[in-house]
């Protein structure tokens, strides 16, 4: 098994409400972990960060393609 087939295995795993939801799960999990770590110093980025990475995991590579700014589009 390459590692091509380890991503494309766990972009199948993500991309069904059951795999959105371990996601969302994991990406709360993370952020209030650094939090804790980091005594909320940071709560507003790991906000941020949180979002961004929600808009990129657990969808299908149709969707994360549209999330993503084109390239004559201004980047946030």
């Amino acid at each position: 098994m390459g590692i091509d087939d380890f991503v494309n295995k766990a972009k199948d795993a993500l991309d069904n409400e059951q795999g959105e939801q371990h996601s969302d799960q994991g990406i709360q999990a993370a952020g209030d972990g650094f939090d804790r770590l980091s005594g909320g110093r940071f709560a507003e980025h790991t906000d941020g960060v949180q979002e961004h990475a929600d808009g990129f995991l657990g969808h299908s590579d149709a969707d994360a393609a549209g999330a993503q700014p084109q390239d004559d589009e201004p980047r946030q």
